[in-house]
């Protein structure tokens, strides 16, 4: 069992959500970042999906009433009893240890995961938070919550090196968007506005859409409105002032404005991870290529996975002038 001490800010239980019942009306839901809260799970030792604790911009304080492992994902100063620790590391709780979790330096969403996840009331088939709706609740100081069974067998520790952790701490982001489909509602000019334009992401943004400041989006004769029709996490919604609603995970699963893209399932983390006032480009590709680039992203955490298991070697490698990180598999002796 855990104790949270101190919540200063949004704290929710989170999974990789409740796919299958938008047809319901009910949200996607869970990981905000799934990049991030699906490495927080293999640090650990769990499966991607597994429920962890997610943050926004300030962690919490918590007390360990029994021992675990855990691990936290995000830019920020750590304190394990007082004393300063990694993050995008393993470590070992004992029965009354403090954990205290500072602001991000960087991204919006920050992730603790613990050995064996969260036990929880799963609604839907999903333990992640919906308020909304009656599905779970933000958490608060002096709420305990239980974890779930882990064999704990040793110390040695899990430690994600800097070259493969995410890095959000750029202002301004380029978000893949595969157009469509109602581009009948916008002119040539709109199309070519939202393509070539910077966006501001402004402080109205929550777990349900992200609200963008910038150029105006221009409208054909059809207009706006549209007979309401599914949306989908990454939808790109024009209302009539011009400006993009971009859906997120609590996105409601219908709406009525004309939706000039999708952000690509592989971006939207990253849109995710934007705060108030990082500046958004779009640049469209075509569903072949957002459906390779998920598959490459797939591919990469898999090897995260494997690399903290100590399956496979990460290591960096250069070609035609850019650098990137390549995987092997380690050889087992005999």
């Amino acid at each position: 069992m855990i104790e949270l001490l101190k919540v200063p800010s949004l704290l929710t239980v989170q999974d990789s959500g409740r796919p299958g019942y938008r047809k319901l009306g009910v949200p996607l839901s869970g990981f905000m970042d799934d990049f991030s809260a699906r490495i927080a799970n293999y640090i650990v030792g769990n499966p991607g999906n597994a429920p962890l604790l997610e943050f926004l911009l300030a962690g919490p304080a918590l007390r360990f009433n029994a021992s675990s492992v855990f691990a936290v994902a995000g830019d920020a100063d750590l304190r394990l009893n007082g004393v300063p620790i990694e993050p995008w590391t393993s470590h070992w709780a004992k029965r009354g240890d403090v954990l205290e979790v500072g602001s991000l330096r960087s991204g919006l969403y920050g992730y603790i995961a613990f050995a064996g996840g969260i036990k929880c009331e799963r609604l839907l088939g999903s333990c992640s938070a919906y308020p909304k709706a009656g599905l779970g609740r933000p958490l608060k100081a002096g709420d305990e919550l239980n974890l779930g069974y882990a064999i704990l067998t040793g110390k040695d520790s899990r430690y994600l090196p800097l070259q493969l952790r995410p890095d959000y701490s750029s202002k301004e982001r380029e978000i893949r968007v595969v157009l469509g489909p109602n581009l009948e509602h916008f002119t040539d000019g709109g199309i070519e506005t939202f393509l070539g334009s910077v966006y501001t992401v402004t402080p109205e943004s929550d777990r349900m859409g992200y609200r963008l400041d910038g150029p105006a989006v221009e409208h054909s004769r059809r207009g706006a409105d549209i007979v309401t029709e599914p949306l989908v996490p990454g939808t790109v919604q024009v209302p009539a002032n011009g400006k993009p609603i971009v859906m997120m995970r609590d996105a409601q699963t219908t709406g009525g404005y004309a939706k000039i893209a999708t952000v690509i399932s592989a971006d939207l983390h990253l849109l995710a991870q934007s705060r108030p006032g990082t500046r958004v480009r779009f640049r469209a590709v075509d569903v072949e290529e957002a459906q390779e680039i998920l598959r490459r992203r797939e591919r990469t955490l898999n090897a995260i996975e494997k690399f903290l298991n100590g399956e496979m070697r990460a290591y960096r490698i250069r070609t035609f002038g850019e650098e990137r990180i390549a995987f092997t598999k380690v050889e087992k002796e005999g």
